[in-house]
């Protein structure tokens, strides 16, 4: 096969591998069973029509079962920019949002207060300021340090760490030019 000769599969519609410049069509579908009879430009306008983004839609709707809607993270977005969410378990997720400039420099402030005053120890104080960053970025489930006794150990260890990738504490890509 040369390097402009391709193979393509489809259900053994040759109106699409012409279109498509196949050289050959193998069908793969079991005989007696029939295909549905949509075709593709169906199948593209169907794709096309669903939602993308969470402003597609309807306010009312839930983001996930037991979580918020559509309409409040549009309101978190404009309250905060960016909204992420992470999957702790299959049916547990955390809506989360950025750190500011202004929140992290009173976070580290505050921690260096309450070392320096022998309140924290440098292994209680970044456990301190892992806790404090989950609770002023968690946006869903309601998130504070008293509810810790019964989550999960590493849940805020982990948000803190996520919320500081997404604030720009970890470049996406650095190249040397």
């Amino acid at each position: 096969m040369s390097q402009t000769e391709r193979k393509v599969t489809i259900q053994n519609n040759p109106e699409i591998a012409e279109e498509l410049s196949a050289i050959e069509v193998i069908d793969l579908i079991p005989e007696g069973m029939e295909m549905p009879s949509q075709d593709a430009a169906e199948v593209m306008e169907q794709a096309a029509d669903a939602p993308t983004t969470v402003e597609d839609l309807p306010d009312e709707e839930l983001i996930w079962p037991g979580g918020p809607t559509a309409g409040q993270i549009k309101i978190w977005k404009q309250e905060h920019g960016d909204v992420y969410v992470t999957s702790i378990t299959y049916d547990k997720h955390i809506a989360w949002r950025t750190l500011n400039r202004l929140e992290y420099k009173n976070l580290m402030k505050k921690m260096s207060q309450l070392v320096q005053a022998g309140q924290l120890t440098e292994a209680e104080a970044s456990l301190w300021n892992e806790e404090a960053i989950s609770e002023i970025c968690i946006l869903y489930p309601a998130f504070d340090k008293q509810s810790l006794v019964s989550e999960m150990a590493g849940l805020p260890s982990l948000i803190a760490q996520e919320v500081l990738e997404a604030s720009g504490f970890q470049a996406l890509e650095v190249r040397q030019l």
